[in-house]
């Protein structure tokens, strides 16, 4: 007669031999398992990514290194030549100008799309009746594109409308509309870029809001931290993450900005004051067919926004209060 402990043991010895005999069975050791899994279920998105991001970089640092045809192959070494005359080490500063264009429209966009977007959010926290259309009305750049966004600013800086003709008889400008005079130029287009990146600027600060524990507030309010007292010590501190994030794809997104300047200026605008890096790359590959020389523009911006983002983190990552 069979007992209870034996018939325990039976099972036990069962489930053992069966966990050998299919381990021994599979062809991918347990450990590696969920590893294959991984592979499995992102090697599409990762060969995409790889035919897209990385076969595409490398060849630009390969083509930056010789002359090309005009077929776009390598016909003749280079060396760092190219990188040398971007970096104005030639005493051709052209180039090194546009960079400093891209900076200096980086300085105009970025502070007032975080400010921008960063006020609208307090407002939008607040909870009234209605708040849910504001809102709306807030995210509604994020539903256009720049191009159709160039194109709307467009209509408001055309001289034929006449919206900006006060401001320019204030500035007593010679030029028929702001995106013609080399003074405002770029200005205007950073305003443009600014309304564009509203939206995205909004959504990402309010759901950093959002996100901050009404404890905080409950806390601070029996210290006396009500209105700007308690934004400028309890919710910037902990929005402090959220502000980097932002600080960072903006810079970004800035120094890359290339459709609103093609939409609203093109190539009939004030170069010498809207000629930014990425457009003078691009002119460099579509017009003059030097496709050396824009590979090698591009590494220079790769490597210079590489940098700014290394600054940005180390510089400001200290003083982010993570929660």
């Amino acid at each position: 007669m069979v007992t209870d402990a034996q018939a325990n043991d039976s099972t036990l010895v069962a489930n053992a031999m069966e966990r050998r005999t299919a381990s021994s069975n599979s062809f991918v050791p347990r450990q590696l398992a969920p590893v294959l899994r991984t592979v499995i279920y992102a090697g599409p998105a990762l060969v995409f990514f790889i035919l897209f991001s990385y076969v595409p970089f490398f060849r630009s640092i390969y083509l930056s290194l010789f002359v090309t045809d005009a077929a776009g192959e390598a016909v003749r070494f280079n060396g760092l030549n190219y990188y040398i005359r971007i970096l104005g080490l030639d005493d051709q500063p052209r180039f090194m100008q546009s960079m400093l264009t891209s900076a200096k429209f980086a300085l105009m966009v970025v502070p007032a799309s975080i400010v921008a977007g960063l006020g609208l959010a307090w407002l939008a926290a607040v909870k009234l009746p209605y708040i849910k259309v504001f809102r709306t009305i807030f995210t509604g750049s994020l539903a256009i594109s720049i191009a159709s966004a160039g194109v709307i600013w467009a209509m408001l800086y055309s001289p034929v409308i006449g919206i900006t003709r006060p401001l320019m008889d204030v500035l007593k400008l010679a030029s028929p509309s702001l995106l013609g005079s080399s003074v405002t130029a770029l200005f205007a287009v950073a305003v443009a870029t600014v309304w564009t990146s509203l939206g995205f600027n909004f959504v990402i600060t309010l759901a950093g809001i959002q996100a901050i524990p009404q404890d905080v507030y409950e806390s601070g309010l029996l210290d006396g931290a009500t209105g700007w007292t308690a934004f400028r010590t309890l919710t910037l501190p902990l929005l402090a993450p959220t502000l980097l994030f932002l600080l960072v794809v903006n810079s970004i997104s800035s120094f890359q900005a290339f459709t609103q300047f093609n939409v609203l200026i093109g190539n009939e605008g004030p170069e010498s004051s809207t000629n930014v890096f990425v457009f003078a790359a691009f002119k460099t590959f579509w017009l003059e067919n030097r496709y050396g020389f824009a590979s090698a523009m591009s590494i220079v911006l790769f490597v210079v926004l590489f940098v700014l983002t290394l600054i940005q983190f180390r510089g400001l990552d200290r003083r982010v209060h993570y929660q």
